[in-house]
């Protein structure tokens, strides 16, 4: 676990660093500092060797070495075709994950750090809340939600066609985009409005009925990718997932006469942030619901820093931002220490990733 408390350690601090310089109008500094953040994420997730899905992606891009036309690969073509495209580069099925992380990450940190307020904390909330491990353990829907996540701008400036044919774009990619067209209209609603209230209401009274409205949800999507979940008896995520989740939305119903003066736009990012919250909420009975949390918990990151550094003042502040960070600290180390006791290894040998020759008997 070293590498990760360094790498944690290690983007905060470049990140405070770009805060800084940023405050005081260095751009162009501030530019190299959020680089390297990047660079540090970028070259840990890139270079990993294992983890989650990896190495069912890289035997896939194996395969798509040995018969470029074998277009089977799985049922999100253009992720398929990304893979066509690299093959025709390099033959190391490193390649695919480097190239995800690059995309995935740039994405993630651009957004974060284009509506940033404390971007140290956005980066440490990042890593912290776990977002980060996912995207190396779940690399195809979290690139599609990276470049999903670009598309906020749309959402906020009520450009749904523009929304629309990105969405559909991108689930080519990965299919559970789909998801995000209603969403869309969801998240354009006044925060806390009548209708809000409504789907928060709905929501309860799903997870009070959820033994019984299951069998009809899985029925619906038992012909598709998520239909194995089912069958899926090993539960979901902790409720103390479910409750750091909610504290973006304590704070954002707290401060939200100020939110709503200091930050016209934040209605997106509390309702994405609120149906984030619903679906991890769900997620404790099966871990499908986790998988649609990974396009909301991103809008997170950007909403609690913000609402700490515009939103409070004084005492209060510093106080909340310290036990923001003490906070995060513990969960990291409950859910990817004690709960996931995850290990990093790592390819190491950069010339590997672009001449690669199997090994054959």
């Amino acid at each position: 676990m070293g590498i990760y408390y360094a790498t944690l350690a290690s983007t905060f601090i470049l990140s405070l660093l770009a805060r800084m310089a940023n405050d005081k109008k260095y751009k162009i500094i501030a530019i190299f500092w959020i680089s390297l953040v990047v660079s540090v994420l970028v070259l840990f997730s890139g270079l990993r060797s294992g983890i989650g899905d990896t190495g069912m992606y890289k035997h896939t891009y194996g395969l798509l070495v040995e018969n470029p036309n074998f277009s089977k690969a799985n049922g999100d073509y253009g992720f398929v075709l990304l893979n066509l495209i690299l093959i025709q580069f390099s033959n190391n099925p490193q390649t695919i994950v480097f190239v995800v992380a690059l995309i995935t990450q740039l994405c993630n940190v651009y957004v974060l750090n284009k509506y940033r307020s404390y971007i140290e904390l956005e980066i440490f909330m990042y890593i912290a809340a776990g977002y980060f491990t996912v995207t190396m353990n779940g690399m195809r829907q979290c690139l599609a939600a990276a470049l999903l996540f670009l598309c906020v701008k749309f959402i906020i400036d009520g450009s749904f066609k523009k929304y629309l044919l990105s969405v559909l774009i991108i689930s080519t990619i990965h299919q559970s985009a789909l998801f995000m067209i209603p969403i869309y209209f969801i998240a354009r609603l006044k925060p806390w409005s009548k209708k809000i209230y409504m789907i928060i209401g709905i929501a309860v009274l799903g997870l009070l009925f959820y033994e019984v409205l299951s069998g009809y949800l899985f029925k619906i999507i038992e012909n598709t990718n998520y239909g194995y979940y089912s069958d899926f008896d090993e539960g979901g995520s902790s409720i103390m997932r479910t409750f750091v989740n909610m504290v973006p939305i304590i704070f954002a119903y707290l401060k939200r006469n100020k939110l709503k003066e200091k930050w016209p736009q934040s209605n997106v990012f509390v309702n994405m942030a609120l149906l984030n919250c619903i679906f991890v909420a769900f997620g404790m009975s099966n871990w499908i619901f986790n998988r649609f949390s990974l396009y909301l918990q991103l809008y997170n990151f950007i909403l609690l820093p913000y609402i700490i550094r515009n939103c409070l003042e004084g005492k209060q502040r510093r106080t909340i931002y310290l036990a923001f960070i003490v906070c995060y600290l513990i969960f990291f180390y409950r859910e990817q220490v004690i709960g996931l006791n995850m290990q990093y290894k790592s390819v190491l040998d950069i010339k590997s990733i672009f001449y690669y020759t199997p090994n054959h008997r």
